[in-house]
């Protein structure tokens, strides 16, 4: 059994589903410790009239601490919702798949989760229909793995009876890949190549959040991305920063 993972990211770009394909279970690490400073749990790019559009989510900072991110809740005080979505609509509304997507999205956000991990839940499960895939996705709180680093991907394959897993790009800058193969877990890297897309508003850029390929592509958007990737996975020490 081959597994990934990945923290629960705010609409995150195509290459995380694609990876999730490719594996038996996808981890969503909701027990590791919320980062300081950047992180794409709270905010992703879009591509608007001028270029690239970032969309943040709020949180509320006080008593995070050390906080694992299913305890970060979202901070409703200002009025974030209206912007996201005017940004979106006046970003896409022209694009193919508009009307067949912004209204789900629409119903996510008006649904005002507390936890900032509900809310990417909610939108993960969006973008992973539409791109037609199957749900292999759970929580590390659901099979309750734990430890850090290497422990605790060696705590996920026990708890999933797992024999590989398929690692992330930059995986190899801050884990010790022999320590896993000396525990007898098998490892690789998918080989992630960004797809050239049609999108709006002129030259193309990559790595966009999945909802942009999904506006731009709709249910063409998954055949489209395999076109574009290598047909085997590389083995781990390579993999894309």
């Amino acid at each position: 059994m081959r597994f990934s993972y990945s923290q629960p990211y705010f609409i995150p770009y195509p290459g995380l589903f694609l990876r999730a394909r490719a594996c038996d279970a996808f981890v969503l690490l909701d027990e590791v410790q919320f980062p300081r400073g950047f992180t794409w749990l709270r905010r992703n790019r879009l591509k608007g009239k001028d270029g690239v559009l970032w969309l943040t989510v709020p949180i509320r900072r006080k008593g995070i601490g050390f906080s694992p991110i299913s305890r970060v809740k979202i901070y409703y005080g200002e009025d974030w919702i209206r912007k996201h979505l005017l940004s979106v609509k006046h970003s896409y509304m022209h694009s193919p798949y508009f009307d067949h997507l912004y209204p789900a999205l629409e119903n996510i956000y008006g649904k005002r989760p507390s936890r900032l991990l509900d809310l990417n839940l909610l939108l993960l499960h969006l973008l992973r229909e539409s791109f037609g895939l199957e749900d292999n996705f759970l929580l590390q709180s659901e099979i309750k793995a734990g430890g850090k680093g290497e422990n605790l991907l060696l705590s996920v394959a026990e708890k999933l009876g797992a024999d590989e897993v398929l690692l992330p790009p930059g995986a190899k800058a801050h884990l010790n890949l022999e320590k896993l193969r000396k525990e007898g877990l098998k490892t690789s890297f998918f080989p992630y190549r960004p797809a050239v897309y049609p999108q709006l508003w002129g030259e193309f850029i990559k790595d966009l959040s999945s909802l942009d390929i999904l506006f731009n592509l709709g249910p063409m958007a998954l055949t489209h991305l395999l076109k574009f990737q290598p047909s085997k996975e590389s083995p781990a020490g390579g993999g894309r920063d």
